[in-house]
């Protein structure tokens, strides 16, 4: 048009309103929510028939997808939390879970370069890593506490079950992560 002109583009967006800014918000949390639920629903009262013992580690698998993929959405605190409340949740020494799940962010930290970008069996065999060490430190606790070796038949069982299930938590995780936190 004649007699106007056009405004300078510029890299300066409008702020957030304030439910622009909670929606923002509670995307961000959405590993952590995810985290934490998967962390308590173990000790949930389930009632489900044949009752068992045999409990994925689906905390852990969480921290491992989220700390590779989204590490600014899974701090250390956040996963120090989560294992305290687990423990807590579940009756277990304080701070054991919290120490195998630190363990587990720093490492996967450390080796992220290892997964971003790389067929999804990099990170299946990575996380089978990651719960064979998990595993065996979960066992040597819990043996150091009892005063004696225990069985491995349980904590192996785990280990298989935990690797059985990462492909379909993966799944879930990929999909909340495409959909949920694709803005941010």
């Amino acid at each position: 048009m004649i007699g106007t002109r056009a405004m300078p583009p510029t890299s300066l967006t409008p702020p957030l309103t304030l439910l622009q800014r909670f929606d923002l918000t509670l995307r961000c949390m959405t590993p952590f929510v995810i985290t934490l639920l998967l962390a308590l629903a173990p000790v949930l009262p389930l009632h489900l028939p044949h009752d068992t013992d045999l409990v994925p580690a689906f905390t852990l698998m969480s921290v491992f997808y989220w700390t590779v993929y989204r590490p600014d959405l899974m701090p250390a605190s956040a996963v120090f939390a989560i294992g305290v409340i687990q423990d807590f949740a579940a009756g277990a020494p304080l701070g054991i879970t919290s120490m195998i799940l630190l363990g587990t962010h720093g490492v996967v930290l450390g080796q992220r370069r290892l997964f971003v970008g790389k067929p999804f069996a990099m990170a299946w065999s990575g996380f089978m890593l990651i719960d064979a060490a998990a595993t065996a430190v979960s066992w040597a606790f819990a043996s150091l506490l009892a005063g004696e070796p225990l069985s491995l038949s349980q904590p192996l069982l785990e280990f298989v079950a935990t690797l059985a299930m990462f492909p379909m938590l993966a799944w879930f995780f990929v999909r909340t992560h495409r959909r949920v936190l694709a803005r941010v």
